[in-house]
Parts: C-alpha cells; sequence; structure tokens
C-alpha cells in the first residue's frame, strides 16, 4: 500500500512512457538471441505431507534471470500458456524461478504455503530451448503446535507458545485459558527457511498451576518441506516428580529435558494474561477485486476500481506499509523518495506528496480507528510505468497489543 514515492515520480514516467523500450528488449541484434518456448511447460506442485501432485493454476509467477542475476523477464503462468509462449533472449545462461505467490516468501505466517522450484537453462543463438514439466514443492518449513491432556490439566491462565525460524520473526501459537477448558492455536504455521541447516527456537511462556512457566528450547537442521510437530506434555518420573517437557516429531531429546522449568513463585516477568493473536485486524475488499489474490492493473483508460477497508476490532495504535518488488527500478526509485516503509499514522515530510495524488488516509486522526477505507484506483496511472509485482504489505498493530499483517499485490503485465 505504500505507493509514496511512484507517485511523486510518476509524472515523469507517463512523459516517458510512450517513448520507452520494453524494459526486457535490453538488444536489438537478433543474431545473438536464441528463443525459450513455453510450448511444453507444464507447472505441478505437490504439498508436503500429499504424495500426488496436481497442476498448478494459472497465478503462478514466473521470473527469468541472466547469468549476473539480473531480472530479465516476468510473467503469470496463464500470460504465456495463453499467449505466442515463447520468449525471445540473448545467447547465454539462465535461471528460471517459480513461484505460486507474487509477493515474496513470509518469514512467517499461518495458513500460507508457497510452493516454488528453480531450473537451469541455457539459450543458443538461433536455436530454440524447451522447457518440460517442473514440479514446485514448498519453499518453507510447516510447524503445528499441540499439548497433551494432562499438560492442558495444569493450565491455570492463557499462555504463547512462540516459534521462531528467521530471527525477530516469531509466530505466536497462543493458548487460552477458556475458563478452565482450555483452546489453542490448530493453524499451521509456515516458515522461510535459509539453507538446509536452520535453527528453530521453540519457547512456552504460561501460566502453569498458578505460577509463570518458561521453558526453550532450540532445533537444528530445519529445511524446506518439513513438517515439525510440536507437542507440550506433562511429563512424571519415578521418584514423582513432575516436570514438563517437549516432544518434537515424537522424540523427546535429553537436550529438551535439560530445559525444563520448574514451578517458580518469582516468575520471569512474563504476563500470561498479554494479548496474543491478531486481534481480528483483518483488510476487506470493498470492490470487485478479491484482494487475496494478485491483482492485474489494467491498461491506461481502462477502469480500475480498487477499493478495500482495514477492520482494526481493538482500535489502530500503529499502522505501517511496506513495499516489495519484482521490478528493480521499482525499488530504485522509490527508494530515493524516501525508502519502501510508509508510516500512514505519522508520515514524514517527503512522503506527504503521496497523498496530493492517491487519497491515502493519514495523520493521527487514524489512531484508535476500528475501521479506516482504502481508495487506491488512482494508483492505476503511477504504477502502469513499472512491469513486475509490486506487494504492499499492510502492517497493524492494535491498542491492546495484536499484530497482524497483509499483503496486497498489484500486478503490471
Amino acid at each position: 500500500m505504500r505507493l509514496k514515492t511512484i507517485f511523486t515520480f510518476s509524472l515523469a514516467t507517463l512523459a516517458l512512457a510512450s517513448c520507452a523500450d520494453d524494459k526486457f528488449n535490453y538488444d536489438k541484434n537478433e543474431s545473438l538471441k536464441g528463443t525459450l518456448s513455453f510450448a511444453r511447460l507444464s507447472i505441478d506442485y505437490s504439498e508436503e505431507m500429499v504424495t500426488k501432485t496436481e497442476a498448478a493454476d494459472g497465478t503462478y509467477m514466473l521470473y527469468v534471470y541472466d547469468s549476473g542475476e539480473s531480472l530479465v523477464w516476468s510473467g503469470q503462468y496463464s500470460a504465456v500458456t495463453e499467449g505466442s509462449g515463447s520468449i525471445s533472449l540473448l545467447a547465454g545462461d539462465y535461471r528460471l524461478d517459480i513461484r505460486s505467490t507474487a509477493a515474496a516468501v513470509p518469514d512467517a505466517k499461518f495458513s500460507s504455503p508457497v510452493y516454488g522450484a528453480t531450473e537451469q537453462f541455457t539459450i543458443t543463438a538461433g536455436q530454440t530451448t524447451e522447457l518440460g514439466t517442473i514440479t514446485c514443492t514448498l519453499l518453507q518449513c510447516a510447524v503445528s503446535v499441540e499439548y497433551n491432556d494432562d499438560f492442558l490439566s495444569m493450565v491455570t491462565g492463557d499462555g504463547n507458545a512462540s516459534v521462531e525460524v528467521t530471527t525477530g520473526s516469531p509466530l505466536d501459537y497462543a493458548l487460552s485459558y477458556n475458563s478452565g477448558a482450555p483452546k489453542y492455536e490448530r493453524r499451521i504455521g509456515y516458515f522461510a527457511v535459509n539453507g538446509n541447516n536452520t535453527t528453530m527456537v521453540v519457547t512456552f511462556k504460561g501460566s502453569i498451576e498458578n505460577k509463570t512457566q518458561k521453558m526453550t528450547t532450540t532445533v537444528t537442521g530445519i529445511k524446506p518441506r518439513d513438517y515439525h510437530i510440536i507437542k507440550f506434555l506433562k511429563k512424571t518420573d519415578s521418584t514423582g516428580d513432575v516436570t514438563i517437557g517437549i516432544e518434537i516429531d515424537g522424540l523427546v531429546a535429553d537436550a529438551v529435558l535439560d530445559n525444563d522449568v520448574q514451578v517458580s513463585e518469582t516468575g520471569d516477568g512474563y504476563d500470561p494474561e498479554a494479548p496474543i493473536g491478531d486481534g481480528g485486524i483483518e483488510l476487506v475488499s470493498t470492490c470487485d477485486y478479491d484482494i487475496t489474490r494478485p491483482i492485474t492493473v489494467p491498461a491506461s483508460g481502462n477502469p480500475f476500481n480498487l477499493t478495500l477497508k482495514a477492520v482494526v476490532p481493538n482500535g489502530v495504535l500503529k499502522f505501517t506499509v511496506d513495499i516489495a518488488s519484482t521490478n528493480v527500478d521499482f525499488i530504485n526509485s522509490v527508494n530515493t523518495v524516501g525508502g519502501t516503509n510508509l508510516d500512514l499514522i505519522n508520515p514524514s515530510e517527503e512522503a506527504m506528496g503521496v497523498f496530493d495524488i492517491v487519497p491515502f488516509p493519514h495523520g493521527t486522526e487514524l489512531a484508535g480507528k476500528t475501521e479506516i477505507d482504502f481508495d487506491l484506483s488512482g494508483a492505476q496511472t503511477a504504477i502502469l510505468g513499472f512491469p513486475g509485482s509490486h506487494t504492499f504489505t499492510m502492517n497493524v498493530v492494535d491498542k491492546k497489543g495484536c499484530k497482524n499483517s497483509i499483503d496486497v499485490v498489484l500486478v503490471v503485465e
């Protein structure tokens, strides 16, 4: 949603648009080019925990990079299957990246699996290179949290299981006391993985037998496509002493047992009554577009009615918007005017120009609101100068400390 810098330079962009070359047509010497054909390309995906493969839908995104890691072409799967089925590229080595979403892989998010694949290929001058079937697999690791009945019988207040794979981006699995009938977060969380030897930190904090307790364990060797089931349980040893432990994937490791936390009168300063979860924060479309899927921006002259509403039941405390894009020029242009983060409640001076072009709600009056309307229809003219996928992440923190981040993706073909 942070279109701030896009608009301040949009007039100059539009003035040049009529004579600008296709950004991907970077060389006119056809004798040095070959063809990448998508005629035989077939993209499948394989879900983790499901052995069969299924055909991918047309919204999968394709990105072609040259040997210097520069993006030279991008487009939706449907565009190449319904269009000419080929593109012209200079002779050389390339990489095709496929991803099930135009947005970047989130560091940590519930119910948000992202599938992808990478294929290396070579273009030879005057020849056609064909791609065959490519199967996309889960790019993240998946984690679910459970509790055994004995553990739940010890719960006397709210708690939380925190899982962190990317430093600074934990995902909270809330445990609600629920008047003695505990309920807990059962959704699967999906985590970005950096390499095949990533570390996962699991922490439980909460009220157990009227005392605040905390326990932490670390798991190494986390890889994409792994599915980890974490279970917190009550344990009784041969002498009758009771402890709590963490079982991961059916195994209770010695390292986990060493981290058992005994009942403590003083606790660790954690407030088990602190708010957990997203507080019902959501982004609702108020137009015909499904904002949960990438939105293709129509060409100039065609109507583009994009309106939405941010719903924040507990009232807004903080509201920011982050920008990401597959188009390097887009990001560079944004950075020249103030960067890729926009604070709607306390915008910087250099960000104010954007509100003269698109009437983003902004200012201190947004604080405390439970509903905020957005009309991004005016973004059409400015963003059409930048082919690619542009992700605007709405980050909201409410007055009770609950938070949620929601992506809106605009695609310019």
